[in-house]
């Protein structure tokens, strides 16, 4: 059973709740331009004059916040409305005595950006609020509880996972790993992969079709945006903020020469091929 949680408008409970000093802390992270960036986004939104779907509904209507503040409040308000949501699901199969037999999932699409890089909401862009989601896999009795991993994974991990947990065989065409054995400590929990790779392909209505991949290994993190000669590469170990794009660096003209091959290798190997060969040729 898969259940989608979907903000949109929610009761004043969740938008009231948090108190000032939660705001105050989210505003001294983000500049003041770049908070009238977010300003101006959401008062499109609200006015209806937004150019894509708003992602952030803002109730205006019975309380003295200002849009502004709205804007910080939003979040907060939609994290705790899912924390308790997803709380009442693992409850019910508590009292139902189905917890045991049922593995939970937590997990997320995307992220959003809220001021960092200067950006709002979603896009094509690949830096780590955006790309690196929550995932939590429990299952009492069978999986560990309580580990945290590092390890380099991706969404395509979560069907064979389940797939192996089955019994079922992995189709060769099959793009994720199985987490199985970080799951059950049969390895080192930040083992995995070497690299993860991912892609966005005109998934927003944009004027040039908007295309690009992510390769990232423990290092490095490329970005190509196809079609329009720019990039990204950044030094995930010395600049985890992604502030210093090394694209263009003389100094590092090799380190993005191979991982521009070696994220084109990952996009060849992962083409569907079509039907089955059944002969020789």
């Amino acid at each position: 059973v898969a259940t989608v949680f979907v903000v949109g408008r929610w009761p004043e409970h969740y938008w009231a709740y948090h108190g000032l000093k939660s705001i105050a802390l989210l505003a001294l992270a983000v500049a003041g331009a770049v908070m009238q960036a977010i300003f101006d986004d959401c008062a499109d939104a609200i006015a209806g004059q937004a150019k894509r779907p708003a992602v952030f509904t803002y109730q205006t209507q019975g309380n003295n916040m200002s849009k502004e503040t709205q804007a910080l409040y939003t979040p907060l308000g939609q994290i705790e409305l899912i924390d308790e949501q997803f709380g009442q699901l693992v409850k019910h199969l508590e009292a139902i005595g189905e917890r045991e037999n049922t593995i939970v999932i937590f997990m997320s699409d995307h992220g959003e950006t809220l001021g960092d890089h200067g950006l709002t909401l979603k896009g094509c862009r690949f830096y780590e609020g955006l790309v690196r989601v929550p995932l939590m896999i429990s299952w009492p009795g069978h999986f560990g509880a309580g580990v945290v991993s590092d390890a380099l994974v991706e969404l395509t991990d979560i069907v064979p996972t389940l797939m192996e947990v089955a019994g079922l065989p992995l189709p060769e065409d099959m793009h994720g790993e199985s987490l199985l054995p970080i799951l059950t400590g049969n390895v080192p929990s930040g083992q995995h992969r070497d690299f993860v790779w991912s892609e966005f392909a005109d998934c927003i209505m944009q004027p040039d079709k908007s295309r690009a991949t992510m390769f990232r290994d423990r290092r490095w993190k490329l970005v190509v945006y196809h079609g329009n000669q720019i990039g990204e590469l950044y030094d995930m170990e010395n600049d985890p903020n992604e502030f210093e794009n090394l694209w263009d660096s003389p100094e590092h003209s090799e380190v993005k020469a191979d991982l521009v091959l070696r994220s084109f290798n990952q996009n060849v190997m992962v083409q569907n091929l079509g039907p089955d060969r059944v002969m020789r040729y």
